[in-house]
């Protein structure tokens, strides 16, 4: 289970090769795949985001960005591997 905009969800967990975020290539992703409910698809279209799709902010990470609460968007840092 998995909460979304306190909505708990059910969900399948599934491992893709190739996730692709924001130009950031990364191997072997852990996602959740659900079927999201209509009213959260609406929360997020009045929000501008894609209803399709969520990333979670550890996959944001996992490819060296920060969401930048500011302008909105997604922030490229520089990350150490240790």
């Amino acid at each position: 289970m998995s909460q979304s905009l306190g909505i708990f969800l059910k969900a399948l967990e599934a491992v893709v090769p190739v996730l692709e975020v924001e130009g950031e290539v990364l191997k072997y992703e852990a996602i959740a795949v659900s079927d999201v409910p209509e009213d959260v698809k609406k929360v997020l279209k009045e929000s501008n985001l894609d209803e399709s799709i969520v990333i979670g902010l550890l996959t944001i990470e996992r490819a060296s960005m920060v969401p930048d609460t500011i302008t909105g968007t997604l922030r490229k840092v520089e990350s150490y591997i240790i």
